[in-house]
């Protein structure tokens, strides 16, 4: 069972070619996105460590983190960003490495995890093959508007807490450009599809 790393900067289109990608493979994945997600909704352990380090005022009226103010926080914070991580990534990562590491060389089933920070926290080497859907920043820029409603400076101050897209096209194995419909997404990743069969 490969291993293969799905990445690339907010807004690239990761989860839709994760979703490809696993229609067109025989595969387990992780979508750290959604595992992110699970664990500020409904860990209890991770919400009490966000309220002692963070404050009540992070907190929803249910007690749950509220994810658009952490959001604000973090953007602008470095040093909240790194404590929120050091809270989540390891919680995050007892569920894909183990996955990676017993996937990793062997045959048949692929394990496919989306991981954002990939190349931020030196993670490639746990994969095979490491996939980077990449786009123009007037793309993004775009996309986060009418999906998350991000403004250019938030995603601007997003982005400056990420290894560069032109770094990131340098280290990965495949490049994918994720500037045009998501037919011509498919497409692509079809045209992907031999090499990684032959892993």
């Amino acid at each position: 069972m490969p291993s293969i790393a799905v990445t690339g900067t907010i807004g690239s289109g990761k989860s839709l070619a994760l979703t490809f990608l696993t229609q067109f493979l025989p595969s387990v994945i992780y979508n750290a996105d959604i595992e992110n997600r699970n664990l500020l909704d409904h860990d209890e352990q991770v919400h009490e460590l966000i309220r002692k380090e963070f404050g009540n005022i992070y907190l929803d009226s249910m007690g749950r983190p509220d994810r658009k103010l952490l959001f604000k926080l973090i953007t602008s914070d470095h040093s909240a960003k790194t404590l929120l991580e050091e809270i989540l990534h390891p919680r995050l990562e007892k569920v894909w490495k183990p996955l990676a590491l017993k996937s990793k060389g062997t045959k048949g089933n692929f394990f496919i995890a989306e991981i954002p920070l990939l190349y931020e926290k030196g993670l490639d080497r746990f994969f095979d093959r490491t996939i980077l859907i990449a786009c123009s920043d007037s793309v993004r820029k775009e996309r986060l508007h009418q999906k998350r409603q991000l403004s250019e400076q938030e995603t601007s101050a997003w982005l400056k807490h990420q290894v560069s897209q032109d770094e990131k096209i340098n280290l990965a194995d495949h490049l994918i450009w994720n500037d045009a419909s998501e037919h011509a997404l498919e497409l692509q990743i079809r045209e992907l599809l031999p090499l990684l069969k032959n892993l």
